[in-house]
C-alpha cells in the first residue's frame, strides 16, 4: 500500500529533460513529522529546489494525512509514501529470541556501560532493512539512483550542481560524506562472520585485491578488521549495485549469522565491507567538499574560497575529518594513491 502526490510542476521543460532517473529516499515515522520537515526545507533550500527530484518516505507503519500532506508540500517534487512489507520488517524465523534477549540483558548490566539502541528491536528491524532490503521496495524499483536522507540532518552548504548527474557521468555507485569508526561491542563477530560468507561464496580472493577498496576496511600492519565504515545517513548510490547478485549474495550469506539481532550489526558496516569488496577504484565517492551535519558530528569545507562559493554556514573547526575517530582521512590517502598506506590513526586524547 503506498500512496503518490503528484504535483503539477511550473517549471522550465529543460529542467525535467535533464534530470536523471534518481530520488531522494527517506525512512521515517509520523512521530518524525517536525524533525523530517525541517530536513526536507533545508535540503529543498540547499539542492532540491533546483532539481525537483522525487522523494520517496517509508514507514513500518502507514503515514497519517497530516504527515503526508505537510510532507508533499514541502517538497518541490513529487512525493511518495509506503508502508513496508512486513516480511522485510520483522524478526527471522531463524532468531532464537530468548538468546537475543539474554545478550541484550548481558549489554545492560555491562559495567562498562552501554551502546546506542542496544535494546532495539525496532533499531535491529531497520539495520536489517536498510541493510538487504530498501532497494527491493516497489518504491523504489522503478529509479536508478537514489540519495538517503534522515531525519533531522542538515546540509551546511548549497549544492550547485546536480548531484545525481555527477554521479552518472563519473561513473561513482557509491558517495559518502562522513566516515568513521564503529562501536566494537556491537559487532564482537561480524567480520568473522564476513570471513566465512565470503568463503561459503569462494570470494575471499576479494580481500586481497588491488582494484577494490579492501584496504579501506582492514589495518596495514596484519590485515585485521579496522572497524572503519561509511555513516550512511547521508548515501548516495546506484541502486542496481544492491540489487546484484554480488551484494545479496553476501549480504543472505551474512544475514545467516543473526547478527542483526544476537548482536547489534548495524547497516553502515554492513554496506561498507560489502561495497568495499564488490567495488572497484574510483568507483566510491567522497563529497569531502559539502557542508552536512548529523549530531553529533559534521563535515564542514576547509577552504574558504568553497565556503563562500556554497554559502557555507558550518564551522570548520568543528569539522571531522581529522579526529581520532575518523575514517575520513583515511579513505581520501587511499583513493589518492590508490595504495595500501600504514595507517597512523590521529591521537586520541586521554
Amino acid at each position: 500500500m503506498w500512496t503518490y502526490i503528484f504535483k503539477i510542476l511550473i517549471f522550465p521543460a529543460i529542467v525535467f529533460a535533464n534530470l536523471t532517473n534518481s530520488t531522494l529516499y527517506t525512512l521515517c515515522r509520523n512521530s518524525d513529522l517536525y524533525e523530517i520537515l525541517e530536513t526536507i526545507i533545508n535540503y529543498e533550500a540547499r539542492f532540491n529546489s533546483k532539481y525537483h527530484y522525487d522523494w520517496v518516505f517509508l514507514n513500518d507503519e502507514p503515514f497519517n494525512e497530516n504527515f503526508k500532506l505537510l510532507v508533499s508540500n514541502a517538497v518541490s517534487g513529487n512525493s511518495y509514501f509506503g508502508k513496508i512489507p512486513e516480511y522485510m520488517w520483522e524478526i527471522p524465523n531463524s532468531v532464537n529470541k530468548s538468546i537475543m534477549y539474554s545478550n541484550i540483558n548481558k549489554i545492560k548490566n555491562d559495567p562498562d556501560g552501554v551502546y546506542p539502541y542496544y535494546d532495539s528491536i525496532s533499531y535491529r528491524n531497520m539495520c536489517r532493512f536498510e541493510s538487504g532490503f530498501f532497494y527491493w521496495h516497489e518504491l523504489l524499483l522503478n529509479y536508478d539512483y537514489f540519495w538517503r536522507i534522515e531525519p533531522g540532518v542538515k546540509l551546511d552548504c548549497d549544492i550547485n550542481y546536480d548531484i545525481f548527474k555527477f554521479m552518472i557521468e563519473n561513473n561513482f555507485q557509491y558517495g559518502f560524506t562522513i566516515s568513521m569508526l564503529e562501536y566494537p561491542k556491537t559487532i564482537p563477530t561480524l567480520f568473522d562472520s564476513f570471513l566465512t560468507s565470503l568463503n561459503n561464496l569462494n570470494k575471499l580472493d576479494l580481500l586481497n585485491s588491488i582494484e577494490n577498496y579492501s584496504d579501506f576496511i582492514t589495518n596495514f600492519e596484519n590485515n585485521d578488521y579496522n572497524l572503519c565504515h561509511f555513516w550512511t545517513n547521508f548515501e548516495i548510490g546506484n541502486l542496481n549495485i544492491f540489487r546484484s547478485n554480488d551484494y545479496n549474495n553476501i549480504f543472505k550469506e551474512l544475514d545467516k549469522f543473526n547478527g542483526f539481532y544476537y548482536e547489534r550489526w548495524g547497516d553502515a558496516p554492513i554496506r561498507t565491507l560489502i561495497l568495499s569488496l564488490i567495488l572497484k577504484h574510483p568507483q566510491i565517492k567522497r563529497f569531502e567538499n559539502f557542508g552536512y551535519q548529523h549530531e553529533p558530528y559534521l563535515q564542514c569545507p576547509q577552504d574558504i574560497q568553497i565556503k563562500a562559493e556554497n554559502r557555507c554556514s558550518c564551522n570548520s573547526k568543528l569539522d571531522i575529518t581529522n579526529k581520532w575517530y575518523s575514517c575520513s582521512w583515511y579513505f581520501d590517502g587511499l583513493n589518492k594513491r590508490h595504495s595500501k598506506i600504514k595507517m597512523i590513526r590521529p591521537t586520541k586524547p586521554n
